[in-house]
């Protein structure tokens, strides 16, 4: 599956520091996402491969993060400035609290979409990409991480889509 990772929240930095599924498997993590400000948060953003269980989709992935300010004041140049600036960090650092949240995954993913995921994987060509693949979204807001899915086809771009109505 491929995997995109977008933060909407404005005036926000979402630091993802850790993300793992269901069977205690570590799962990739975007980093830090500053927010998306475009129409379509499915568009841009982080995004990788993922297979951390294998030829399954996860039962759920949890996420643990940090917020900070958006934008963040700049590093300056100058040393005392610097180590004041870093002390600032340090402290702030500390400050913020990490949160957690565990979004369920293939409870919202058909089936029929898997298998048809990984038929087409089957009948691909050596060294080439499926025909369809599965491409999973984890949408930070205010609110909290919403999860959307949808099966593309190279042919044919969005054929079928699920989860969170995600609002643009």
């Amino acid at each position: 599956m491929m995997v995109t990772f977008n933060n909407t929240i404005k005036g926000t930095k979402v630091d993802v520091l850790r993300a793992k599924t269901s069977n205690n498997i570590p799962f990739p993590t975007p980093g830090s996402l500053g927010p998306y400000t475009k129409p379509n948060p499915t568009i841009g953003g982080a995004t990788m491969g993922a297979a951390p269980d294998g030829r399954q989709l996860p039962e759920w992935v949890e996420f643990e993060w940090k917020e900070w300010p958006y934008p963040y004041p700049d590093m300056p140049a100058d040393p005392v400035a610097l180590k004041i600036w870093g002390d600032g960090v340090d402290a702030l650092s500390r400050s913020l609290p990490i949160q957690n949240a565990r979004v369920p995954v293939r409870s919202r993913v058909p089936q029929d979409v898997v298998d048809e995921v990984l038929a087409s994987k089957k009948r691909r060509l050596p060294k080439s990409l499926p025909d369809e693949m599965l491409w999973v979204y984890f949408i930070w807001y205010e609110s909290g991480i919403k999860f959307h899915w949808s099966l593309d086809s190279r042919c044919c771009g969005v054929r079928q889509e699920g989860g969170d109505d995600l609002e643009k």
